[in-house]
């Protein structure tokens, strides 16, 4: 009787997963080998008197004087084709799932990042800060490691009037300041005969931020202090919260680290044992990303934080035009449900944390010209002067500070990939195969992104090339660890590290890590690429951790708002609603 179409398809599925089963050992093309050598065994043409030519004699790099050269059995890599039958050793299903349990899983601490949750474009905002944050991480640490680095020089303005009773004001302005910094979709300087000249919105802003610093008794000093506490109370409760635990799951991952690598070099018998340590350590820029986007928190609804700012920029304005003219009116104009904010003083999409490639360095230029102003003394028209101050440094382009930052954000990423290269270079056969080009193939698509952002002014098509750089980086990624966790990687090919022939490689053995410890330089190799490895990450987040300590006090708030609401409140506050 004939079986049934069901029938067939469930013995074929039953055929190939047993086949999936079979794991295959290179021990048993290392037996085959040497019954050929032994003249047990013949396999079509080859036996032993032509095996030789399927067999490598030659130097082998990166070995030790103890290595007993004449035991040591290597083939070639047509050799491996031809006697192993060019085989796939996948990874069984234990090794696998620890490997998952190693290195995977803990990368689930990129779901900590501050990802668009209330936007209304939500889907879309998100896919593209995965291509950014996950494509160029060294492009995202460079705006975010900036941005904080602009937060901790405000801190640093701060705690000159930390003894004054204006401390609050300045903690207020800076920290609205910062926030601006990571919006875009706004102009503040423009081309004039004699330089670059400040918008009316960087002149706004100039006055909003300041001008309640002054110590005149005059009541758009009183308006203007209101109104830039308020947006400073509600831009505060806006930021994201939890930090804390956020850093110290941060930390639990960092010591799963240490734990993973210790566990890797106390139990080396395994083909994939340095190779999963190697990916660990090309990975070692996730925690790095996530710990200084964690401490530089974003909005938690980006569109009502710009909205905000909005209206505060276009009150601030009512209150400007309203002490220009002398008061004619009991009161400025203030925002209306019914008001169409102008263009000129509306602020765009959010940015931050490498969002966008876009040089945001607004606090920098701030503090560069205010460094030497008495804001306590300065008048409407100094605060003019100030920004044009502003104005003539944002047209000077990227600070020295930045480039620092972006050549320091390309070193932190880089020291991940070298690490786990140099590892994986020096596990025999030693050379250059498919798993050390994918890391050197990540690099480069990722750094593409990084070179873009030196652009002084982008040209349309600049975002668009990023974008795809970024996207096949993340392919790239993906290809790794899929290779990582199947163990397709293992192969005649990728074993034999042909890429780097002639210099390197051509050749594969049947060895195991313990052999390589004992006859090879790679303990040296691999300890080191461990030890700076697993330094950066926990430099880093320490280093974050305290500028965090340091600059809290910035975004600090009370639920009940009581920073703005100690006194009769006589500015319009109807901008604060929905």
């Amino acid at each position: 009787m004939r079986p049934t179409r069901r029938a067939q398809i469930t013995i074929i599925l039953i055929a190939s997963a047993v086949k999936v089963r079979a794991v295959y050992k290179w021990s048993e093309c290392e037996e085959r080998v040497r019954a050929i050598q032994r003249g047990d065994l013949t396999l079509g043409h080859i036996d032993n008197t032509t095996i030789d030519q399927y067999l490598y004699f030659g130097p082998v790099a990166g070995a030790t004087a103890s290595l007993p050269r004449e035991d040591y059995l290597t083939v070639t890599y047509e050799g491996c084709k031809v006697i192993c039958g060019d085989p796939i050793a996948i990874n069984e299903t234990r090794s696998a799932l620890a490997l998952a349990s190693n290195w995977l899983f803990p990368l689930a601490i990129v779901l900590s990042l501050p990802w668009e949750s209330l936007h209304e474009r939500k889907l879309s905002r998100t896919l593209v800060a995965v291509v950014n944050w996950l494509g160029s991480p060294q492009t995202s640490l460079t705006a975010t490691i900036f941005n904080f680095r602009q937060f901790r020089e405000s801190h640093r303005r701060v705690l000159r009037e930390v003894n004054t009773d204006q401390s609050h004001l300045y903690s207020a302005a800076y920290f609205v300041l910062c926030s601006i910094n990571q919006f875009t979709g706004y102009s503040l300087v423009s081309k004039g005969n004699d330089g670059p000249e400040p918008t009316r919105m960087l002149s706004v802003l100039m006055y909003g931020l300041f001008r309640p610093m002054s110590q005149e008794q005059a009541p758009d000093v009183e308006l203007t202090e209101q109104l830039l506490l308020a947006l400073a109370f509600e831009l505060r409760m806006l930021r994201r919260k939890g930090v804390i635990p956020m850093l110290a799951d941060l930390g639990t991952f960092i010591v799963a680290f240490i734990f993973s690598v210790v566990l890797a070099f106390a139990d080396l018998d395994g083909d994939n044992t340095p190779f999963s340590l190697a990916f660990g350590l090309l990975v070692t820029w996730v925690p790095l990303l996530v710990v200084f986007t964690i401490v530089d928190r974003n909005p938690m609804s980006s569109d009502r934080t710009a909205e905000l700012i909005s209206r505060w920029l276009y009150n601030v304005d009512a209150v400007m035009t309203w002490a220009d003219t002398g008061s004619p009116t009991p009161t400025p104009e203030w925002w209306t449900t019914a008001s169409t904010i102008p263009k000129a003083l509306r602020v765009g999409e959010f940015i931050g944390q490498g969002r966008k490639i876009e040089y945001c360095g607004l606090p920098k230029a701030v503090l560069h010209a205010t460094n030497t102003v008495n804001l306590q003394r300065e008048t409407t028209a100094g605060l003019e002067t100030c920004a044009q101050e502003v104005a003539k440094v944002l047209g000077q382009g990227k600070t020295l500070s930045w480039y620092v930052v972006a050549v320091l954000s390309f070193l932190l990423v880089w020291t991940a990939i070298m690490s786990a290269f140099v590892l994986h270079f020096h596990a025999p056969t030693v050379g250059l195969g498919c798993r050390t080009l994918s890391y050197l193939v990540f690099g480069f698509l990722s750094s593409v992104s990084w070179a873009i952002q030196f652009f002084r002014t982008l040209p349309p098509w600049a975002h668009w090339v990023s974008y795809i750089f970024n996207g096949l980086a993340i392919l790239v990624m993906t290809e790794i660890i899929i290779l990582q966790l199947t163990g397709l990687a293992n192969n005649c090919y990728c074993r034999s590290s042909a890429l780097g022939m002639p210099l390197w490689g051509g050749y594969l053995d049947f060895k195991d890590p313990g052999y390589y410890l004992e006859h090879f330089y790679v303990i040296h190799y691999w300890t080191g690429a461990a030890v700076v490895g697993g330094l950066v990450p926990a430099i880093a987040f320490v280093t974050a951790l305290f500028w965090w300590l340091k600059c809290k006090h910035l975004w600090k708030a009370n639920e009940r708002g009581t920073q703005y609401r100690m006194y009769t409140v006589n500015a319009d506050t109807r901008w604060l609603g929905q």
